[in-house]
């Protein structure tokens, strides 16, 4: 194992066991959803390093019909770092080996600026993880490069890593809450006697169809509608998981079983923009996720959808689960999001 990365476990295990001593007398995490904390200087958060941070975390959501950054950020100083910011529950802390600014100094003195200067002579990053450092249900980020230019480039290369993990903080945040929430447990005996899945559902959730092979459940408020349905069908060739036959199966599902609210309508893909692809390990089975829009044909209707394809070896069946939200003109980021952790918590 290399230097810095042997560094980077040590660290964290200090930095766990410091904090986990002290989690029972901490106060909660607070925040808004999606609100991540950026802890850097103006030089840092001015130059490239905040714009190869703004890219990765402020940059617009795809599959969502109005604009929503996947994070909003707040910048602060350390001297605005205070008690109550420091609960908040994501918190991004950067800074270069170079820089010698209150700020700099100050994160450097969080992890023992000796302990991690020998590991990044030998890489140009060094990314540590800290769980619950100030508040319970909090993830710290330290990122320290060697310079400003060597941090930005480490940054945008991976970028689509570090926003995945703190999307799973997000998400597992979500599951958390509809975990403490009341849940339909006569619904979600219903779902796995009918189908064998295990979904964890909130009590405002009810179904509209229910079946072995398909099932869709909803939410109906005033102003929005959240759905979830799931498609279930024999597995027969990898060819089922490109993204062109996933969304094909889905479609000729939708157009007979989910009908729009004037005759001849139905819910279906909508085409005009791309749909973001990513293939994941769900539950250690092959998955593939898709973000998009959805429309109803032959209406005006549309919004964001989020659907997952799972591979349940088992039974050698393909499980589609889709979520979609209707909330015209409104934002729908922290909605889908709900609709996510419900799919996420899936067991086959």
């Amino acid at each position: 194992m290399r230097p810095f990365l042997l560094l980077a476990v040590f660290l964290f295990s200090c930095l766990q066991a410091c904090t986990d001593g002290q989690q029972k007398t901490l106060p909660e995490a607070i925040s808004s959803p999606g609100d991540l904390v950026i802890i850097a200087d103006k030089q840092v958060w001015k130059g490239e390093a905040g714009d190869a941070i703004r890219k990765t975390f402020a940059s617009e959501q795809p599959g969502l019909p109005q604009s929503e950054p996947w994070f909003k950020l707040l910048h602060f100083e350390e001297g605005k770092f205070s008690s109550i910011t420091r609960r908040y529950r994501s918190i991004l802390l950067v800074t270069t080996l170079d820089n010698d600014s209150k700020t700099s100094r100050f994160i450097k003195d969080l992890l023992g600026e000796k302990q991690y200067s020998q590991a990044l002579n030998d890489s140009n990053l060094l990314f540590i993880q800290s769980e619950n450092r100030w508040a319970n249900g909090q993830k710290v980020l330290y990122v320290i490069g060697q310079d400003e230019e060597s941090l930005a480039r480490a940054i945008s290369l991976r970028s689509v890593s570090l926003r995945e993990l703190l999307n799973r903080s997000e998400l597992e945040r979500m599951k958390s809450f509809i975990d403490h929430r009341p849940r339909n447990k006569k619904l979600e005996q219903q779902l796995l006697k009918t189908t064998g899945l295990g979904l964890k559902l909130p009590q405002s959730y009810s179904a509209r169809v229910m079946r072995d092979s398909f099932v869709w459940i909803s939410r109906e408020l005033d102003d929005k509608t959240m759905n979830i349905f799931i498609g279930i069908r024999p597995y027969s060739s990898e060819k089922q998981f490109f993204a062109d036959a996933v969304l094909a199966y889905k479609d000729s599902l939708t157009r007979h079983l989910i009908p729009g609210p004037s005759e001849g309508s139905w819910y279906t893909t909508e085409y005009m923009l791309p749909v973001d692809t990513q293939a994941l390990v769900f539950n250690k089975q092959y998955a593939l996720k898709m973000r998009g829009l959805w429309r109803v044909e032959n209406d005006f209707m549309g919004g964001p959808f989020v659907n997952m394809t799972v591979y349940d070896a088992k039974q050698n069946r393909l499980i589609h689960l889709e979520g979609f939200v209707y909330y015209p003109k409104e934002k729908k980021r922290e909605l889908l999001r709900e609709l996510e952790a419900i799919i996420a918590s899936l067991q086959l």
